[in-house]
């Protein structure tokens, strides 16, 4: 044992050769496990306007270990087994990542590793002080798409509500339709690119180091945090409003191109000074009274008293190394074998199914295919015999993985002018005697009303819910090596003479007639 191993609060400025080659080494082993994962990371990134801002957080984390880099060295203190039992939780997350093609599983375990990698070099006591920074990286892991998909549904209907609030209160004539903003000779539609998103992420990172920096009590940081959200849908909401004023005023232009683009970063710039009048009214309330950048600065840390004991640090660190080592020959093992997709039947023979049935196959538009990105699809309306018309959907991927899964009809549902009105989620049985799950959505564009019934079909299970499907997804990719799947979707008018009861009798008898033949399309 070398002497600063036997008194870690006096580090010798110049790092032995052996720390040096297991750290090195540790470092490198944990690069290899995670290759995959960190170009995903990038690539995301580079790709989700929404996640642009995430090249920053790396460089900001290390920037708060440098300001305090005084007190980082003097909590450096004897190596912890507690990184070589974090570096196994990472190894584990990503493993499970790699294997079922979850890469958030794998991004959040980059952080873990790094956690690991502190407690393994300087132990609790080190780990403990630079725990902000680790932690802030967190917010360089990319949300799931699903997860991305259903906030910006979210979002979008509340910016939708509000943005034509604040038109109308400008004297504009103004109907909303589902996400479209209908303002006579131009109709704007709140898409995804509008939900906030983009402000909501890089402006929900800015809140946490804010509040990390203002100098005030707990509470008050809390209340910076959760500022950003209301503030996000507020100024989205307003640049919607003002961008349908412009657009009745002079034109189509805009509210596309570079004109809208640039809104978007003014409104990015007025999320930034609202956050600020926030500071400034906490500040001044505070005793004594600051100002607004009197209130902010790097936390000035004090030492925490180093850890002693424990294994000398190049065992740790190589124990580091050889764990990673061991989770890299783990997943060249359990990851070889490609998922298993089963034999079916294409969606095309579907409408043979239903003899003496009048049917039509619709072409599914090229950018909405793109966006779903599924292996088989159909949309196809029938006339029943009886003069019913019912529009079935159905969607099938072979593996969902990469970002490939399904994008819930509630958020694609608003974006044709529709508004649901009513949402419900029946449990029932098959024909065949299988539980079955189901969302049941009463829609309505004004007079006209439709009745909606989708499910995902996903390996044997009926299921309504996405994060259910989500559990049942990871489950069955480890234990069954697949993650195939498929949406279904049924929609039928509902006449005002009919009613509602009608409607729902005519989409369950068409549930139950497809019930003996749609195993051979989406495999159990």
């Amino acid at each position: 044992m070398t002497a600063a191993d036997a008194n870690p609060s006096k580090m010798n400025p110049n790092m032995p050769p052996l720390w040096a080659l297991t750290l090195g080494a540790a470092i490198l082993v944990l690069v290899v496990f995670f290759w995959d994962a960190l170009g995903n990371l990038w690539m995301r990134w580079g790709q989700q306007d929404e996640l642009s801002h995430s090249y920053f957080i790396p460089v900001i984390s290390g920037w708060l270990v440098w300001t305090n880099r005084n007190a980082v060295i003097k909590s450096i203190g004897a190596p912890s087994i507690v990184g070589p039992i974090l570096v196994v939780i990472a190894g584990l997350m990503a493993l499970l990542g790699q294997i079922t093609h979850i890469y958030v599983l794998q991004h959040l375990g980059i952080v873990v590793s790094i956690a690991g990698l502190v407690a393994g070099f300087g132990g609790i006591s080190l780990l403990r002080v630079v725990a902000a920074p680790v932690a802030f990286l967190f917010f360089a892991v990319p949300p799931p798409y699903w997860v991305i998909t259903i906030l910006s549904w979210k979002f979008q209907q509340m910016s939708s509500v509000l943005g034509v609030w604040m038109i109308q209160m400008m004297d504009i004539p103004v109907f909303l339709t589902g996400n479209i903003i209908d303002l006579g000779n131009y109709k704007l539609q709140v898409a995804e690119a509008c939900s906030g998103l983009r402000y909501l992420f890089p402006f929900l990172s800015l809140g946490v180091m804010t509040a990390y920096l203002f100098r005030g009590k707990l509470w008050q940081k809390a209340v910076i945090v959760i500022a950003t959200i209301p503030i996000t849908i507020f100024m989205n909401s307003f640049r919607i409003a003002v961008t349908g004023a412009l657009v009745q005023a002079y034109g189509t232009s805009h509210a596309e191109g570079a004109l809208h683009f640039f809104e978007g970063w003014v409104v990015f710039l007025m999320c930034m000074v609202a956050l600020l009048g926030v500071v400034a009214v906490l500040a001044y309330t505070s005793k004594p009274r600051k100002g607004a950048l009197d209130s902010l600065g790097a936390p000035d840390l004090s030492p925490i008293p180093p850890s002693k004991g424990g294994l000398p640090r190049p065992h740790i660190l190589a124990g580091v190394a050889g764990v990673a080592a061991l989770f890299v020959g783990l997943s060249q093992v359990l990851t070889t074998d490609d998922l298993i997709i089963p034999e079916r039947k294409i969606f095309a023979g579907v409408p043979q199914e239903f003899p003496g049935w009048t049917h039509s196959i619709r072409p599914l538009d090229p950018t909405v295919a793109e966006t779903l990105g599924a292996d088989d699809s159909i949309v196809v309306n029938f006339i029943t015999p009886e003069q019913k018309a019912i529009n079935l959907y159905m969607a099938y991927l072979d593996a969902q993985r990469d970002g490939r899964s399904w994008h819930s009809p509630r958020q694609c549902i608003p974006g044709g002018g529709w508004e649901i009105s009513q949402h419900d989620i029946i449990k029932g049985e098959t024909p065949s005697g299988k539980p079955i799950t189901y969302n049941r959505l009463i829609i309505q564009n004004r007079d006209v009303r439709q009745l909606v019934y989708y499910w995902y079909d996903q390996r044997g299970r009926k299921v309504a819910n996405e994060f259910t499907m989500k559990f049942w997804l990871i489950y069955d990719a480890v234990m069954k090596k697949r993650s195939d799947g498929a949406m279904v979707r049924l929609i039928t008018p509902v006449s005002n003479a009919a009613g509602i009861e009608k409607a729902d009798a005519e989409l369950k008898a068409m549930m139950d007639r497809m019930d003996p033949f749609l195993a051979d399309y989406v495999p159990n």
